[in-house]
Order: structure tokens, then sequence, then C-alpha cells
């Protein structure tokens, strides 16, 4: 329960806004499929099951590492006509 109410980010709202709006389609329009995407949606917001097991949220983490860019070299490829 306690995973239902946390982390509510963009993407969450998102698929509940659009599962409330297909959900509301459905039931004026009296459509099974479109009711079968909208219960799809909603499970997806509840839950935070959008692209994985962890949800569609990318992990935080700032590494900062101290390792020098070396410089590179490049070649010009010049097309033949």
């Amino acid at each position: 329960m306690k995973k239902i109410l946390i982390n509510w980010d963009f993407m969450r709202f998102l698929r509940l806004g659009i599962g409330l709006s297909l959900g509301y389609a459905a039931i004026t329009e009296h459509q099974l499929i479109i009711g079968v995407m909208a219960g799809l949606f909603l499970i997806q917001a509840i839950m935070n099951i959008g692209c994985g097991s962890k949800g569609c949220n990318v992990p935080f983490s700032k590494k900062i590492t101290n390792q020098k860019v070396e410089d590179l070299s490049f070649e010009e490829l010049k097309q033949k006509q």
C-alpha cells in the first residue's frame, strides 16, 4: 500500500489521466476494448509498472570521476563524386 502512495511523478499522472479518459470514453461509448485499455493504463498508474519491474523512472545517481578526457584525433573523409 505504501508503494502506491509514494513516488508519483509525471508519467504516473499521465497514465492515470489517460486511463481515466479512456474509461470515461468506454462507458459513454459502450466499448469493451477501450475499457480494457483503460484498465491497463490504470493498473500501470496505480502499481507503477509501466516500463519494467522498477517502473519508468531513471535512477538518479551522480558519479564523480577524476578521469581526464584524452584528446581525440579525427580524420576527415571526403566523398568521391
